[in-house]
């Protein structure tokens, strides 16, 4: 049987919400930040891929943190349901 490999959104959106937000973070900063350091290495590539890294860094973040919300909600149905 083959394996399903599920989106990363997907898995995000299934797992509670911090996870979504520390996940978010981490790749603002390493795109932000660590990426460019390392590719700025004096090559014209090098330098368009950090800008490039540098420019996409606030997309990937706010696309991560999307799931976030959607586990939020989710989590509080569940929680509302429970309830009543």
């Amino acid at each position: 049987m083959p394996k399903r490999n599920d989106h990363i959104l997907v898995l995000l959106t299934s797992a509670p919400w911090w996870v979504s937000i520390i996940f978010s973070a981490v790749v603002y900063v390493a795109l932000a930040f660590l990426a460019p350091a390392w590719l700025e290495n004096g090559s014209a590539v090098g330098e368009g891929l950090a800008q490039t890294s540098k420019e996409l860094a606030p997309f990937f973040g706010i696309v991560l943190i999307i799931p976030a919300v959607l586990s939020l909600i989710r989590d509080w149905l569940s929680n509302y349901q429970k309830r009543y």
